[in-house]
């Protein structure tokens, strides 16, 4: 046999049958890596933690508001439909979703986020479960740190860190960094349509069931921030223009009385003109009052209309079973690599045999 292999490599007779004759001459060696590989997946399965994970579909809406004030609302009592009296308000792409939940700001709320676990009397930050509990593989976490074996656990006080608590950040600390991570890891969100799909994984149920919620909740308050920031700007603008409007509104309503007190019973020409002028400056002052007045009030009234609607179509529940480590699926993948990697194992050892006797050949 050994022969036949020698002579099959020398003359270059690759045909079919012939390949199949060299995978059959080291066909051990295939199934060898296979069950290493197959060993090795049950090894990394038994030593995997549970993951539960929960899924819920929201349905991102916009919202209408009505432009045309107080003529447009009687029309839409009356039952009509007036053209432009009603405009639709601005809202964020559903496809910008995934990418606000793994943003660092969005991920280092949702670490500082206290959650209930049964592993703990009080609840916790995700910051401290994630530190404390590592739930990860344990041959992962060999890989990454060999020493960590030797190291007791890390002890995180929340209240310490609510105390150092940085508003703007600059760098993370390394188990910050880890924190994150783990968090962002167990988020998943895709985009399909105005359909947004939000997956959460965690070591526990009911905190799976917590963690699906306080994503949720903090998604429609980054949503909501996103979008009034330029509405929040205006209305800061108006408020300022506001008070100036109301400062000199003031003044010119002041300088008319204290005018009329005193030069009361006097009807000189030169007093009249004062007067008329001291007149038209008042109410030029008061319709840009009342005129900045009605804006502010319609912008603050947009500000808060400029909400993302959220209505779940499939809300999250408290998983029975957990969704990982999967058995079947573990030996499936543990199969399939060992077979592709016993192949190139086969190719590589023909390829140095090839090599061998060809060189031996020319010598």
């Amino acid at each position: 046999m050994k022969k036949h292999i020698e002579k099959i490599l020398i003359t270059d007779d690759f045909t079919l049958v012939n390949l199949v004759k060299l995978g059959k001459a080291k066909l051990k060696i295939l199934v060898g890596t296979i069950l290493a590989f197959i060993l090795f997946g049950i090894i990394y399965y038994s030593t995997t933690p549970e993951s539960y994970s929960a899924q819920s579909i929201l349905l991102v809406e916009s919202q209408t508001s009505n432009a045309a004030g107080g003529l447009g609302s009687l029309a839409q009592v009356a039952g009509f439909s007036m053209p432009g009296s009603t405009r639709e308000l601005a809202t964020l792409d559903p496809a910008l979703y995934p990418f606000i939940v793994q943003s660092k700001p969005f991920l280092e709320d949702l670490m500082n986020s206290k959650v209930k676990s049964e592993l703990y009397p009080d609840s916790v930050s995700l910051f401290k479960y994630m530190v404390e509990t590592r739930p990860e593989n344990s041959i992962s976490k060999f890989i990454k740190s060999p020493l960590s074996v030797f190291k007791s656990g890390v002890t995180v006080n929340d209240k310490e860190r609510e105390t150092n608590a940085i508003k703007e950040r600059t760098k993370y600390e390394p188990l910050e960094i880890y924190a994150i991570n783990q968090i962002g890891g167990r988020i998943t969100a895709n985009s399909e349509g105005s359909l947004l799909y939000l997956i959460t994984n965690m070591p526990e149920a009911d905190l799976a069931f917590q963690f699906s919620k306080m994503v949720k909740s903090l998604l429609i308050e980054y949503a909501t921030k996103y979008l009034q920031e330029k509405q929040k700007s205006h209305v800061d603008y108006l408020e300022v223009q506001y008070t100036k409007s109301e400062e000199g509104f003031k003044d010119a309503q002041n300088a008319l009385t204290s005018f009329k007190e005193r030069n009361q019973g006097l009807f000189l020409e030169s007093m009249k003109a004062i007067e008329q002028n001291l007149n038209a400056e008042y109410n030029l002052k008061f319709e840009l009052y009342r005129t900045i007045a009605k804006e502010l009030e319609t912008s603050k009234i947009e500000l808060n209309n400029q909400k993302p609607i959220f209505s779940e179509m499939e809300p999250a529940f408290i998983p029975n079973r957990p969704t990982a480590p999967n058995l079947m699926l573990t030996l499936a993948f543990s199969l399939a690599l060992g077979f592709v990697f016993g192949i190139i194992l086969i190719f590589l050892i023909y390829i140095k045999a090839y090599l061998k006797l060809h060189q031996g050949s020319t010598e």
